[in-house]
């Protein structure tokens, strides 16, 4: 099992999930969260600063925003794009239909045993979409 498992929190004012895709997300608010004890810690807001897109779903948009995201092992967040297919392969993405990005986390804490199954998948290896 992974030590920590790390979440990047898609967000545009660091306190809600955005509406919008994960990648067009204007902040990733960094979280880890200790699979054994179900603590969460905030560890840094990190401004999405990935390139545009010159068409929905653009690869390179996909490669720049896993870029400044690395070391993530999850995506959390209300909404995912054409780039869902290339993301899931090096990350676990979790669909969320609550907002606020603390109760989200909260609620995905509740899940660590699905999630850990999911992350300890061989890189490369699509991983189901997890929603909360």
């Amino acid at each position: 099992m992974t030590e920590k498992i790390r979440i990047a929190c898609a967000t545009d004012d660091g306190k809600d999930l955005t509406s919008e895709h994960f990648g067009s997300a204007r902040i990733y608010m960094m979280y880890e969260v200790d699979p054994q004890t179900g603590t969460i810690t905030f560890i840094e807001r990190i401004e999405n600063t990935s390139e545009e897109e010159k068409e929905h779903g653009d690869p390179n948009k996909a490669r720049s925003v896993s870029e400044i995201i690395k070391g993530s092992h999850v995506l959390l967040c209300r909404a995912m794009g054409k780039n869902l297919t290339r993301m899931q392969r090096n990350y676990c993405p979790v669909i969320s239909g609550e907002t606020d990005i603390e109760k989200a986390l909260e609620l995905l804490a509740e899940k660590l045993d699905i999630l850990s199954l999911e992350i300890e998948k061989e890189m490369g290896t699509d991983r189901n979409i997890i929603r909360i």
